[in-house]
């Protein structure tokens, strides 16, 4: 339809949380000139009627997401064939006519920004909403084989039907036996599985959830995160640990916001050219809107506090000595603390330390003492708040030049080389264990610098 002044749009879905949308459709509304809103329409399911009722009457068109993308075809006087095929709606225009029709541009989005899938072993985790999507584009574009791996069979199966309904010679299977998926794979690189997570875990709050093990992900041809909060998720982080290319899912979701604008403004010049570009400028209000803290972890000297320093001025974020915290609330410096309480009143103070510090409602670097997340204790205290682990991990040589004699550290005060490369042996495998990314302490404070800000998507102040 022909756009007017008040053009309108929005998104109906529940809950929406702190949806991107509104940000990436008024960046494409003024890119192309045009004039109109985006608004977020959190819906129960008991007022849907009416909303869509609303919907319908007064917007140019709208956007669907979770729970309503399939409620929403029943009321619509027209469904795409893809969407029909798909048997999800997640964009609807409202042409001249005043006729409703129904879009899916997941799929198309997704397609855009996906792995190479054709003659390739797809393993799609979970079975929900996003997973159809991921199942339908694997098959479309002729993958070898499809495995979903669900935890609720039931589902899988009902997916895995309306794909062969759609494709009926399509190699698919379903298992809720995550080492199922493996053992076929051929030692050829080749045969090895592209990856698509289609389940919320990883997803910001709890990021440190996995949907597969470590295992798994380190055999895998490719990574496709469809989650988009936060911008690096643990999974792609130990894909690409392992060599494995992966990337999460902002490009898919900004890709589906232009194919949306294009149905509803098909004569304004919006092109998935300029989704790169919207991504970048998206990873910002990603931080804003769900904060979290770098944690920096590392054996002493292995640069955590300089790192840190620079990290806070690249970034605009403030800074936090876990230690000086610590010092803060004791009221006596550390070694004093060890000397006159003993090591384990110091590690309760730390914890202490360390909880108040997460509950931050602000993005933030945390650097701590080499000890600081060795417990189980401390390890839960950091996965139950939004966090990266970042381990700087620097070579005995190097810590050895950079610890001298020992002085202020109350565990190797004295110098004595064995002493510390004993404790260095026993840490490192601990702190690799606990890092969601691992960064080679040696090298340049620069080179380090860019890789985390490159990584994480920040190339700026957020």
């Amino acid at each position: 339809m022909s756009v007017t002044n008040s053009a309108r749009y929005g998104l109906l879905g529940y809950p929406l949380g702190h949806s991107l949308s509104p940000q990436i459709h008024h960046r494409l509304i003024a890119r192309a000139g045009l004039s109109g809103s985006y608004e977020l329409l959190p819906t129960a399911p008991e007022n849907l009627q009416t909303q869509l009722r609303h919907l319908i009457q007064d917007f140019d068109g709208f956007n669907i997401t979770i729970p309503y993308k399939q409620d929403v075809m029943s009321v619509l006087d027209q469904i795409d064939p893809l969407a029909q095929q798909i048997g999800a709606v997640n964009t609807v225009v409202r042409n001249a006519a005043g006729q409703t029709i129904g879009y899916n541009t997941d799929l198309e989005g997704f397609l855009a920004d996906a792995p190479e899938l054709a003659n390739q072993r797809v393993l799609i985790l979970g079975a929900g909403g996003v997973s159809r999507t991921l199942a339908f584009a694997a098959a479309m574009r002729g993958a070898k084989e499809i495995l979903i791996l669900a935890r609720n069979l039931e589902k899988a199966n009902r997916l895995a039907a309306a794909v062969l309904a759609c494709y009926p010679n399509c190699p698919i299977a379903i298992t809720d036996e995550p080492n199922r998926a493996w053992s076929s794979v051929l030692p050829d690189a080749a045969a090895r599985w592209v990856i698509l997570n289609g389940t919320p875990l990883g997803m910001w709050p709890k990021m440190g959830a996995l949907p597969i093990s470590e295992a798994i992900i380190a055999q895998a041809q490719a990574v496709y995160d469809t989650i988009y909060n936060p911008y690096a998720t643990k999974l792609v982080l130990i894909a690409q640990a392992h060599g494995i290319p992966a990337k999460t899912g902002l490009g898919m979701l900004v890709n589906q916001a232009i194919l949306a604008q294009q149905r509803w403004n098909p004569q304004a010049e919006i092109s998935l050219a300029a989704a790169s570009e919207i991504a970048q400028e998206l990873t910002a209000e990603i931080y804003r809107h769900s904060p979290l803290t770098l944690i920096l972890v590392g054996f002493m000297g292995s640069g955590k506090s300089r790192l840190g320093r620079e990290l806070a001025a690249s970034l605009g974020w403030p800074l936090i000595d876990l230690d000086a915290q610590v010092e803060k609330a004791a009221k006596r410096t550390i070694p004093e603390l060890f000397a006159t309480a003993g090591e384990p009143a110091f590690r309760l103070l730390e914890r202490t330390a360390l909880d108040q510090a997460l509950q931050a409602e602000h993005c933030q670097i945390l650097a701590t003492g080499g000890g600081a997340l060795l417990s189980p204790e401390a390890q839960s205290i950091v996965r139950a708040h939004p966090a990266l682990v970042i381990y700087l991990d620097a070579s005995l040589q190097t810590i050895e030049h950079r610890v001298g004699d020992g002085a202020g550290r109350p565990l190797i005060a004295g110098g004595e080389r064995e002493r510390l490369a004993k404790l260095y042996e026993i840490r490192r495998p601990i702190y690799a264990t606990i890092a969601d990314l691992t960064i080679d302490a040696d090298q340049a404070l620069e080179t380090k610098l860019k890789r985390i800000t490159s990584i994480l998507g920040l190339g700026g102040k957020t």
